[in-house]
C-alpha cells in the first residue's frame, strides 16, 4: 500500500493553467505550494503523503532543473539530462502504486501546484504554443512528470545492482511511442523491458529510427492477439521480438 497524493480535478486544473500560462518561468517560482484549497484525496488506499515528502520532491525537481539551465530554456541535452535524473527520483521518492499513478489529477497537482516553475520550464518553447497536456494530466503519456514516473516504473528492475539502468536504454521519444500503446503493449513491465532491451540492440544506422520503431510496434500490435507474450520465457520473448525487429529493418530499408 503506497502513499495517497493530492488530486486537482480537471476544472480547477484548467483554471489554474489558464492563469499560470501567462506567467514567466522565473516568476512561476513564487506560485508553488505544498497544498491547495481545491485539492482532494481518495478516501482509502493508503496514508496521505506528508508535507515533508512533498517538500523533498519539490527540492529534487528544482535542483534537477537548476543543474540543467533553469530558468533559461533548456537545450536538447539538458532536457535529456533532466529526464534521466527526475524519472528514477520520482519513482524512488513517491512510494506510489500504479493505480494511484494512473490518475491524471495527481499529476495535475504536481505540475500546477507543487512545481509549476519546473513543469513549464521543461516544455515551454519560445514562439511555440504550449501543449496543456504537459501539465493538466489529461494524458499521462505526455505529462511532464507522469511520463517519467511510468518510464521508471516499467523499466525498474528491483533485483538489479542498478535498478534504473534501463531507463536510458532508449531515448525518451522512443519510449513515449511504446508507452502511448500501453493498452496493447505498455501495460506489461515484462514486455516493455523486453521491447526496450531488444530495440536498444537493433542496428538502425542508415534508417529513420522513429519510422523504424513505429513499424516495429505496429507489427507487435498485429501480433499481440495471437501470441501470449507473458507466457514466454525471457529468452523466448527476446528471440521473437528480435525476429520482428529484423523484419522491420528489412522491410523499411527495402
Amino acid at each position: 500500500m503506497g502513499l495517497l497524493y493530492p488530486r486537482l480535478l480537471p476544472a480547477n486544473a484548467r483554471m489554474i493553467h489558464a492563469e499560470l500560462e501567462q506567467v514567466s518561468v522565473p516568476e512561476l517560482s513564487s506560485h508553488h505550494g505544498l497544498e491547495h484549497v481545491a485539492t482532494v484525496f481518495t478516501a482509502t488506499g493508503g496514508d496521505r503523503v506528508s508535507k515533508r515528502v512533498l517538500g523533498d520532491l519539490r527540492t529534487e525537481l528544482v535542483n534537477a532543473a537548476r543543474e540543467n539551465g533553469f530558468p533559461h530554456p533548456p537545450s536538447v541535452q539538458q532536457r535529456l539530462a533532466f529526464d534521466s535524473r527526475v524519472g528514477p527520483a520520482l519513482h524512488g521518492l513517491m512510494d506510489m502504486v500504479p493505480s494511484e499513478a494512473a490518475a491524471g489529477d495527481i499529476w495535475a497537482f504536481m505540475a500546477l501546484v507543487l512545481a509549476p516553475d519546473v513543469a513549464y520550464w521543461r516544455f515551454r518553447r519560445p514562439e511555440e504554443k504550449f501543449d496543456s497536456d504537459h501539465v493538466l494530466g489529461s494524458d499521462v503519456t505526455r505529462h511532464v512528470f507522469a511520463r517519467l514516473w511510468w518510464r521508471a516504473h516499467l523499466l525498474h528492475d528491483p533485483v538489479a545492482g542498478q535498478p534504473y539502468a534501463s531507463f536510458d536504454a532508449v531515448g525518451g521519444a522512443a519510449f513515449d511511442q511504446i508507452f502511448a500503446r500501453r493498452r496493447a503493449l505498455g501495460a506489461s513491465p515484462f514486455l516493455v523491458k523486453a521491447i526496450v532491451r531488444v530495440w536498444a540492440g537493433v542496428d538502425t544506422r542508415g534508417g529513420n529510427e522513429r519510422r523504424l520503431l513505429q513499424d516495429f510496434l505496429m507489427r507487435l500490435l498485429r501480433l499481440a492477439p495471437f501470441v501470449a507474450f507473458e507466457s514466454l520465457t525471457s529468452s523466448q520473448l527476446d528471440h521473437e521480438l528480435r525476429r520482428v525487429a529484423l523484419d522491420t529493418v528489412s522491410a523499411v530499408r527495402a
